[in-house]
């Protein structure tokens, strides 16, 4: 999509190395990829590590923005850093519940968490959460969704629908996501 010449004239000059024309770009985008992060790491302060490496790199790869509004690039590279930040802080917690399913314990959810739609979303992948909140917090279509995760449609329909299956089981909500 072409952005509007306002835009473009900011965009030209953060790639001459404008910093004010960079903080109009981080000004107008910073909170919706903040949100993003939010969705997908269900922690506040991760999220704005997340999104301070996301503007790191926007700065050091402005080269690779093509003449297009550079939200959906900005949401790529947020999206990456939030699922890998969230890898890399939970891989001991990954390896327990892959653990505990391999010896057969199953965890029980209580009904209050079952009700608890912010722990269901913590029991998601990251790329579950990634496709969900794009999907339905940004009201992407399931193609702008994929596009923006760089992953085939196919994928991000399994991710919608692998999640919104889990999210019934956690929450008893049959009816509720359907």
């Amino acid at each position: 999509m072409l952005m509007d010449p306002t835009l473009g004239r900011v965009i030209e000059r953060w790639r001459a190395g404008d910093r004010e024309a960079f903080e109009e770009v981080i000004d107008r985008y910073g909170l919706q990829l903040l949100r993003t992060a939010r969705l997908i790491l269900r922690d506040p302060s991760l999220a704005e590590d997340a999104i301070q490496e996301t503007f790191l790199k926007a700065w050091q790869r402005i080269g690779s923005l093509r003449d297009e509004d550079p939200g959906p690039w900005l949401t790529r590279i947020a999206m990456n850093e939030s699922i890998s930040l969230y890898r890399r802080r939970h891989r001991f917690q990954a390896l327990t519940e892959r653990f505990g399913r391999l010896s057969g314990v199953k965890h029980e959810v209580s009904s209050e968490a079952r009700l608890d739609l912010t722990h269901a979303l913590d029991q998601l992948t990251a790329e579950q959460r990634a496709a969900v909140a794009l999907h339905y917090y940004q009201d992407l279509s399931v193609e702008e969704t994929a596009r923006v995760l760089k992953v085939p449609v196919d994928t991000t329909k399994s991710r919608l629908k692998t999640a919104l299956r889990r999210l019934r089981e956690l929450t008893g909500a049959e009816e509720a996501f359907a």
